[in-house]
Formats: C-alpha cells, sequence, structure tokens
C-alpha cells in the first residue's frame, strides 16, 4: 500500500528535496562553468567544445557497454533524429561559450535561459502539444526581457553605443544557443523515454568530437591550447557534465517542472558570480531583462505545472 499510494502522490518528501538539491547544484554548476571560460584567454568554443564531447564521450561509453545498448536503433528516421539531436546539442553549446566572449556572463545565460520559454512554443508548433493565451504572453514578455538585455540602438540610442558591434553579435549567438537547445529539447520529447539518456549523450559527444575537430581546422586554430587555458577549458568541460548529471538525477528524483524552475536560478548565480569575481554589474536595463526572463520561465513552469496535476486528477476520479 505505501508504494502504491507512493506512486499515486509522486516524489516522496525525502526524494523532492534531494531533487531540488540536485537540480540547484547543478545551476550552480553551469554558471561556474561560464565563469571559468570568462578567465580563459586563447581557448576558442572549439576547445571548450572538443573538451566537453571528449569527456563526455569516455564517460558515457561504460554505461553504453553495461546496459548493452545499441549506438544505432533499427530504424532510418530515429538514427537521423539522434544524430540531428546531438547536432543541435553540440551547436547551443557552441554558440554560448562564443557569446560569454562577447557579452558579460550573466546576459549570455539570461538570452539562452530564454529556450524555457521557447520549448512551449516550438512543441506547441511541431509537436501541437497545449499552448494557452497566458504562455503566448509569457513568450512575449520574455522576447521584451531579450529586447532589454540586447538593447539595440535603434530603440535605447546612445546607451546602446559602447561596443555595440559586440553586444550584438554575443546576443545573437546567445540567442542561436537558445533556439538550438529548444530544437534539442523538441526533438528528446519527439523521441519519447523509449530512447536511453546515455544513446543521446554518445551521439552527443562524437558528433562534438567531429564538429569542433572540423571547425578549428577550417579557421587554422587547431592546436593544444597553453597549460593555463587547457586547466580551465578542461575543468569548465568537467563541470558541465557533472551539471548534467546533476541535473539527470534530479529528474529521477522530481518532476521536470519544478527541476526547471530550479535550474533557472543560473540566471541569478550568474550575476552574483560576475559581480563577486569579475568586479561587473550589469546594467540597469541587463539587470531588469534578466529579472524578466527569469520571472517568466518560472511563471511559465509553474502553469505547467498545475496543468499537468488537473490532468492528474481528471484520470485519477475517471
Amino acid at each position: 500500500m505505501s508504494s502504491s499510494s507512493q506512486e499515486k502522490d509522486g516524489p516522496g518528501k525525502c526524494s523532492r528535496i534531494v531533487g531540488f538539491t540536485f537540480a540547484l547544484l547543478a545551476a550552480i554548476g553551469w554558471a561556474l562553468g561560464g565563469l571559468l571560460a570568462k578567465y580563459v584567454k586563447d581557448a576558442g568554443a572549439d576547445d571548450f567544445q572538443f573538451a566537453r564531447s571528449l569527456l563526455q564521450f569516455i564517460a558515457t561509453l561504460p554505461i553504453l557497454t553495461y546496459r548493452k545498448e545499441k549506438i544505432f536503433q533499427d530504424d532510418l528516421k530515429t538514427n537521423l533524429l539522434l544524430i540531428l539531436r546531438g547536432l543541435t546539442g553540440v551547436g547551443g553549446n557552441w554558440f554560448y561559450f562564443s557569446s560569454i566572449k562577447f557579452i558579460p556572463l550573466s546576459d549570455a545565460i539570461s538570452v539562452t535561459s530564454s529556450y524555457i520559454t521557447l520549448v512551449g512554443l516550438f512543441a506547441c508548433i511541431c509537436l501541437k502539444e497545449r499552448c494557452t493565451v497566458i504562455e503566448a504572453l509569457l513568450s512575449i514578455l520574455t522576447f521584451v526581457g531579450l529586447v532589454l538585455v540586447a538593447r539595440p540602438s535603434f530603440l535605447f540610442g546612445n546607451l546602446a553605443s559602447e561596443s555595440a558591434g559586440d553586444l550584438m553579435i554575443g546576443i545573437l549567438l546567445a540567442f542561436a544557443s537558445a533556439l538550438c537547445t529548444t530544437a534539442s529539447f523538441v526533438i528528446v520529447r519527439y523521441l519519447g523515454s523509449g530512447i536511453h539518456y546515455s544513446i543521446t549523450m554518445l551521439h552527443y559527444s562524437w558528433v562534438g568530437v567531429i564538429y569542433s575537430l572540423a571547425s578549428a581546422g577550417s579557421k587554422g586554430t587547431l592546436r593544444i591550447p597553453c597549460m593555463d587555458d587547457l586547466l580551465l577549458v578542461s575543468l569548465a568541460a568537467v563541470i558541465g557534465i557533472i551539471g548534467l548529471l546533476f541535473a539527470t538525477v534530479a529528474l529521477q528524483k522530481e518532476n521536470a517542472g519544478p527541476v526547471a524552475v530550479v535550474q533557472s536560478t543560473q540566471i541569478i548565480f550568474a550575476l552574483i558570480l560576475q559581480l563577486v569575481f569579475l568586479g561587473y554589474s550589469p546594467r540597469l536595463t541587463s539587470l531588469i531583462g534578466s529579472l524578466i526572463i527569469f520571472f517568466s520561465s518560472v511563471a511559465l513552469t509553474l502553469m505547467r505545472i498545475q496543468y499537468s496535476g488537473k490532468q492528474e486528477q481528471n484520470v485519477d476520479t475517471k
């Protein structure tokens, strides 16, 4: 009786505390990874992507071997979607680390975190999932936050005159990261739970290794970074993988909605870290825009939790 009632009521109290703790640790870890990227002098996004992909490949291979999972599936469509998920995941990571070189850490994380809102819109369009008027309004509010962070010159005039070119490049790169992450999430939703997470992680890894080597080779930057940069890049990659593992544990212990709310706090952690370690105080518009994106993401996620709870109640009463 205890096990059946626990399944009905959802995760237990202890399980939820563990889930929230690991989700919070994942958010802190990802913010720390971005902070480390700020200290790197010569290494670029290709170096970060290569280190992350290679270490993740090494970490994932034993899991696949132990579980005896097939790397490639029986049907062509699923294999193409897995490769596409790898490409979009790699693109999201590469664009994110590229944007950090042009804009403050908190701005990059804020714009990238807009994927929380974008996933709902793309799932509504591509997967025909439910999308209410309030969710659409929250998506518009997120766009307002993005505009405040980007501060385009045609709206803010001289306010964006300082390093306007770098700012716009960084914002576009961060938004491209959000779009790639959104596409990655939609693909994972479409694939469903039938594909083990280690399979998608391995496809991300080999695609990332090939892409980073090809990108660095085409630009003539294929080299081993200096020792200081190599240590920072490797540490950022390890923190990224640990953050992913923490997020996976969090999702196993708690529902996806609350985990997404907790993980969106990386925006707040980024604001604190760049103030403490980099001595950078964000502009008022950037601060307001980041908070708007954060609160709209939280509100949207809470709405989805409430809706899913009502659906479960309706099922139970039938």
